[in-house]
């Protein structure tokens, strides 16, 4: 692979990564980038030796870099991440099978969203 390919292959593994950690730590939200028109990786793309280290990385930029906390504001994740990726991102919260987004209650707080999903399952 190009360079320039390998590093948006790397790029793209690494913003499933962050949105595989967001979903551990908030089990019943889960964040989404606006795609760009790039294909985003399978779950057979994220294994191998180097996904222990985007993990790693990824839980990094959540929790030390963006300071993000259960008292974070849905609207101040997704600007954050934004200002971070380049991509515009979602917040969604489970519900029932289904999830739903979270645009009529993003000054909801995080752990506000997660534990609305909790009580919807």
């Amino acid at each position: 692979m190009g360079a320039y390919i390998m590093k948006a292959h790397v790029e793209r593994q690494f913003v499933r990564v962050v949105e595989n950690e967001f979903n551990r730590i908030y089990p019943f939200l889960k964040i989404e980038f606006e795609k760009n028109g790039n294909i985003r990786p399978d779950a057979a793309d994220l294994e191998g030796p180097d996904y222990d280290i985007l993990r790693t990385r990824a839980r990094h930029l959540l929790q030390e870099e963006l300071n993000i906390t259960d008292a974070t504001k849905v609207s101040e994740l997704e600007t954050a991440l934004q200002q971070v990726f380049g991509n515009a991102v979602q917040v969604f919260r489970k519900s029932g099978n289904f999830w739903i987004g979270t645009r009529m209650t993003r000054d909801w707080n995080l752990k506000q969203q997660n534990d609305h999903g909790r009580e919807l399952i």
